[in-house]
Formats: structure tokens, C-alpha cells, sequence
């Protein structure tokens, strides 16, 4: 017994420093272009590819910061399923604005129609897509839902010019108005992805903010990906890929999201997540399980040890208790990450030093969260996604089985 809680305990300390090293990657990743790279200029035109369905919060706020993009030659195509879409006569009055007062980009709105074989968001970005001379320039894929600075685009496509870099792709961070426990946690869950990001083999992209130039977008044949798909960013990471083409994470096209979440809605949206990424990218999906399966029994595993030991004295149960390092090892690593996001986001470094106890207490519980999400997403393949119903039978077939709103 001593030699197998001596081997937990090493396999403890293991998994409790490795998030460390993604964590310190982050402090030396580069962003934008590299360095003595002698990129050309990105291609022009840009088109601004942006799906939208209904009416998000501060909606008229975030379309008017996509007309103040400091991106020449940069023209925006909104995409709605039908002209019955309240986002569609919110998008005539804020373009007719714009106009009347000389807007600095152009900007046409594509009704796509509805298509069952595919996620209404990919049928809005195909549509839009096919409305203008994509091969004749850079293709950017953006959210309705998020409000970028002035230089988000310039930024995010500066990359295309590199040899080699196929795409690029930005994050989102959940800033809660409120921090509540619901807001809190769904901010917290989804930072854990950001440290992988900076990894070119293994990162993907983030489908609130990713660029390609129209002619990758063609030969990777993303159409073709997100013909009978749910998800837009992982067949779009996929088929890049497959060209040998790097996905480049641009860090400073974080965008931020002032949103809240009830606990509800978090595992709404977290089982989601982890449904695509067990249809989509499996390797992921497993890592995330076994990761996430250890990291919160082992630590339940030694206050098991910790009890007995206190109760009948057995130095093996003493060291067994070692288990419980884990926890203050996830802190510590879930406050060094906070500490990197306020050098990455200094827009926001105030409010996040205000949340930083929030953010790190919630960190154990957003993984075990992520136990959660991998038991339940082993046990369907079907979401609910802004009112549609999808099964996801395939990466290549998808199935909508009702809208409910």
C-alpha cells in the first residue's frame, strides 16, 4: 500500500506542476508578426464576416466598434438566416447611421435562408462568404456578441503575411459585471484553454475571431468542412492542418465579453463545448477526461487518507493524505495565469485584480465542472445551440432536429 500511495503522490505532483509549464509558455509566446520575419503586406480587400441571430446585449454598441476599425479597404457583410430575424431590421437602422454620416467602411447584409444540414451560424458565414470575391482577398470570421478596439482586425490578419501561417485566431474572456458564481465559473472554465493556445501543434481557433486569406480558405476547402457541420472553428483548425499550414494565435485580439451567466447557463454552455470537442477533436475531449478524472480524485482520494490517518495513525495513510497538494498547486497555477491574462488584457487588469480571489477559488471547481461536462457529453451528441436543435452524428453530419425559437 505504500508503494501505491508513494506513486499517487508522484503522480500527483506531476499533473499539479505540468499546468505550470503551459502557463509559463505563455509569458515568452510572441504576438502578431515574429520578428525578423519580413512578412508582406496581408491581402486586400478584407471582408468582415460577421453571423448574427437576434439581438445580443449591447448589440447596436458592438456593431458600431466594427465600423471603427482602423483596417483600410475593409468591408463588412453581416449575415442573418431570415428578414424576420429582429437582428435584421437592427442591422438596416445601424448601417443607414453609419452611411448617413460617411462611414468608414462599407457594409452589405446577406440573407442566408435556413438549411437543416448544417448549424444556422455556418449557413450565415457560407452565404456571406459566397457574396463576395473571397479568393481576391482576407477572409475574417468575428461574433456579433463581442466589442473590439480600433485595431482588433489589423492586428488579427497581420500574420497572413508570414510564410507558413495559414490562419490566425483570437479569444474571448467572459468579464462578469456581476461576479456571480455562474459568471464566475464559466469565466474561469473557459481560461483554461488560453495556455494551450500558444502552442502551434496543438492550439485551434476560436470562431468570435479568426482570419485566413480567401485563397488558403479555398484550397484548405472550409466550405466543404462546414458543409454538414456544427461548429465553425474546429473543421476550420482541421482543415488548415491538413494544407501543413500553422494556426497563429494573435494574443492581443483577446476580445472581451461583459457578459453574465447564471449557473444554468454555464453548463449549458460548457456541456456544449465539450459535445464539439468529443465530435470534432477527440484527442482533446480524452486528454481533458483523464486530466480532469485524476485531477479531482486523486485530491478526494487523500482526504480519504488524511481521515483514516487520523483516525487510526498509519503513517501509509499519511503519505497517501500527499494527494491533497494538488489543490493549493492548482491555485497557484490558476493565480500565475491571472497574473499573465492582466499583462495580456491591461484594459481590464483592474477589474481582474479585483475578481483575482474569485478567479482563483473557482479554479478547482471549474475543473471539477470539466469532469461534469466529459461525463454528460459521453452520454449524447446533442446540443441546443441559440434556439436550434442539433445532433452532431459526424464531424461531416449534422442533423437539426427543432427550432425552439
Amino acid at each position: 500500500m505504500m508503494a501505491l500511495n508513494t506513486a499517487l503522490v508522484l503522480l500527483t505532483v506531476v499533473l499539479g506542476l505540468l499546468p505550470f509549464v503551459f502557463t509559463l509558455r505563455m509569458q515568452r509566446y510572441p504576438d502578431g508578426v515574429r520578428e525578423g520575419a519580413n512578412a508582406p503586406a496581408p491581402l486586400r480587400p478584407v471582408f468582415l464576416v460577421l453571423p448574427c441571430k437576434g439581438i445580443d446585449p449591447g448589440f447596436r454598441d458592438n456593431i458600431d466598434a466594427w465600423f471603427m476599425q482602423d483596417c483600410p479597404d475593409l468591408h463588412l457583410v453581416f449575415a442573418v438566416a431570415t428578414a424576420d430575424d429582429p437582428a435584421y431590421a437592427e442591422l438596416r437602422q445601424v448601417l443607414g447611421r453609419h452611411e448617413r454620416a460617411g462611414a468608414r467602411h462599407g457594409a452589405t447584409i446577406v440573407v442566408a435562408g435556413i438549411d437543416n444540414r448544417r448549424a444556422q451560424k455556418l449557413t450565415n458565414q457560407l452565404a456571406a462568404v459566397r457574396s463576395v470575391d473571397a479568393a481576391a482577398g482576407v477572409l475574417v470570421f468575428a461574433d456579433s456578441d463581442i466589442r473590439p478596439d480600433p485595431g482588433f482586425v489589423s492586428r488579427l490578419i497581420a500574420p497572413l503575411g508570414e510564410r507558413g501561417v495559414g490562419a490566425t485566431t483570437g479569444f474571448r474572456w467572459y468579464l462578469p459585471p456581476r461576479p456571480t458564481l455562474g459568471a464566475m465559473l464559466r469565466s474561469t472554465w473557459n481560461a483554461g484553454a488560453l495556455p494551450f493556445l500558444c502552442d502551434p501543434a496543438h492550439n485551434f481557433a476560436w470562431g468570435g475571431g479568426m482570419a485566413i486569406s480567401g485563397e488558403v480558405f479555398q484550397r484548405a476547402a472550409v466550405d466543404e468542412a462546414w458543409d454538414r457541420a456544427v461548429s465553425d472553428d474546429f473543421p476550420f483548425t482541421l482543415a488548415v492542418r491538413r494544407l501543413g499550414l500553422e494556426l497563429r494565435f494573435v494574443t492581443s485580439c483577446i476580445a472581451i465579453s461583459h457578459e453574465g451567466s447564471t449557473l444554468r447557463e454555464t453548463l449549458e454552455f460548457t456541456n456544449r463545448q465539450s459535445i464539439i470537442s468529443r465530435v470534432y477533436f477527440p484527442f482533446l475531449w480524452w486528454s481533458a477526461a483523464l486530466v480532469h478524472s485524476f485531477a479531482n480524485l486523486l485530491p478526494l482520494y487523500g482526504f480519504g487518507c488524511a481521515a483514516t490517518y487520523a483516525l487510526g495513525g498509519d503513517p501509509v495513510w499519511l503519505v497517501g493524505a500527499g494527494c491533497l497538494v494538488l489543490v493549493p498547486l492548482s491555485l497557484a497555477n490558476a493565480a500565475l495565469l491571472l497574473g499573465n491574462v492582466k499583462r495580456l488584457l491591461p484594459g481590464i487588469a483592474g477589474d481582474l485584480e479585483r475578481l483575482r480571489w474569485r478567479y482563483v477559488l473557482c479554479a478547482p471547481i471549474a475543473s471539477l465542472l470539466s469532469l461534469v461536462n466529459t461525463l454528460y457529453s459521453a452520454t449524447t451528441r446533442r446540443i441546443t445551440w441559440r434556439g436550434i436543435s442539433y445532433e452532431l452524428r459526424s464531424p461531416t453530419d449534422t442533423v437539426v432536429l427543432k427550432h425552439t425559437g
